[in-house]
């Protein structure tokens, strides 16, 4: 009996782990600068971050720096509303890759999670031009949070 017990542990522990086969790791930081321009130059010459490419080398309102090990800094010009008050969105977020984008998405919709790609279509997975794939969701106080599966 006790290798019967110990068999169907081992057969459904392993289901598990199968079912949960995503990690994450940490991949991007995002702030808001009020002047992009003047904010690259300090994050390249004053603590040597190497620019990067970013996959819209035609939108100059944000900028992507290698921060070592795979991970990265994005700043972007920051949104002013008509009144002249900055606007916190999306672009402002932490991001984390996974290894099975598919089954983490499988995760967020047992767990009941609502995501959607950057302009708020619910559950639509957003390809940017590099072919990495992103969602975003929010935390319990309002943070945005991307998911992607950037291999770097």
């Amino acid at each position: 009996m006790k290798k019967l017990i110990l068999m169907f542990t081992l057969i459904f522990s392993s289901f598990y782990s199968i079912a949960q086969t995503f990690e994450l790791q940490h991949d991007h930081s995002t702030i808001q600068v009020d002047n992009i321009d003047i904010s690259a130059e300090f994050y390249n010459d004053i603590l040597n971050l190497k620019e990067l490419e970013t996959p819209w080398p035609e939108y100059k309102l944000i900028r992507f720096f290698e921060t070592g090990k795979n991970q990265q800094l994005h700043i972007a010009q920051a949104q002013v509303d008509q009144y002249g008050d900055v606007k916190v969105n999306k672009v402002l977020h932490l991001a984390f890759t996974v290894n099975d984008f598919d089954g983490y998405l499988e995760y967020l919709n047992e767990k009941g999670i609502e995501y959607s790609n950057f302009t708020g279509e619910s559950k639509i997975i957003q390809s940017r031009p590099d072919g990495v794939r992103q969602i975003y969701f929010q935390d319990p106080d309002g943070y945005w949070i991307e998911i992607n599966d950037a291999n770097h």
